[in-house]
């Protein structure tokens, strides 16, 4: 496990990066989900490693440990981390490869922007898990049932005070710049989504994206239904698409939700029995 900075675009990017002992199968860079810190997914990634891949983590400039300066004084939104953080991740993901293909394995929010990423073109596939759109009207009952608290009081109350989100106080989403906060708040009251707030260009990006994904749907995912993960891969449209259902009855646990797929308790019904399968670039 060796930590890299990156400090390109007058940003600092923290990762981290898990080598295999023998020749890497694949570099895989893990996308972390909104206000998540990379922390979350190291013990997948160290197993990855375990298994032959080359695997690097990484927290968005303003999360976790890609924080240089007060977070008040980071003014950084969403589409900077898709557009410099992304960026830059993937050009020091292509440095470390010898040859081996290159696989993007997003969270939630790692898979919604990382076409807007000027080099996306770079990737050889793209593996997501519960990642979808998240119009919040079309998002799960406890979104639509709690979501107004946070986008119309907590939001816009909390965000000007403390000058950034402050999201662990209030034991939502997580401590993130005030811009990426108001930008998602704004993307989440969207019919379309993110698709309703970028420019032509960005989404033309998105039609360009070819890499093949295949896309997993938690089916007692608390945030997102089915047809979210659906509408976010109809706008990869040239994009071989395979989506498929984890259910906790693959498990032996009582549940899976948003998040507790890389939990290390899932090893080997979840990661071995699936995630390794999708992890294959033909």
């Amino acid at each position: 496990m060796q930590s890299v900075e990156l400090t390109t675009n007058n940003r600092y990017v923290h990762c981290v990066r898990f080598e295999p002992e023998s020749t890497a199968k694949a570099t895989i860079v893990i996308a972390a989900a909104l206000g998540v810190k990379q922390r979350f997914y190291q013990p997948i990634a160290r197993w990855l490693s375990e298994q032959g891949y080359r695997v690097i983590t990484f927290d968005y400039y303003g999360i976790g440990q890609s924080v240089d300066k007060p977070l008040k004084q980071i003014k950084s939104d969403i589409i900077d981390w898709a557009e410099l953080d992304i960026t830059s991740v993937l050009d020091y993901a292509q440095s470390c490869q010898k040859g081996e293909p290159l696989i993007w394995l997003a969270h939630s929010l790692g898979g919604q922007i990382v076409a807007m990423a000027h080099n996306a073109n770079k990737i050889d596939k793209m593996v997501t898990i519960a990642s979808g759109t998240g119009y919040w009207l079309k998002a799960s009952k406890q979104v639509r049932r709690t979501s107004w608290l946070l986008w119309y009081f907590a939001v816009p109350i909390s965000t000007p005070i403390a000058g950034y989100f402050p999201g662990k106080r209030l034991n939502m989403v997580g401590d993130m710049p005030a811009a990426a906060m108001k930008q998602w708040s704004r993307w989440c009251r969207s019919k379309d989504y993110l698709f309703d707030n970028i420019s032509t260009e960005q989404k033309a990006r998105y039609k360009a994206f070819s890499a093949p994904i295949s896309a997993f749907h938690v089916t007692d995912d608390e945030l997102l239904q089915r047809a979210n993960i659906e509408n976010l891969l109809a706008h990869y449209p040239n994009a071989d698409k395979v989506l498929k259902d984890l259910s906790p009855e693959m498990t032996e646990s009582n549940g899976i939700g948003h998040f507790n797929f890389f939990r290390s308790q899932f090893k080997e019904s979840l990661w071995r029995k699936n995630l390794l399968e999708a992890l294959q670039v033909n």
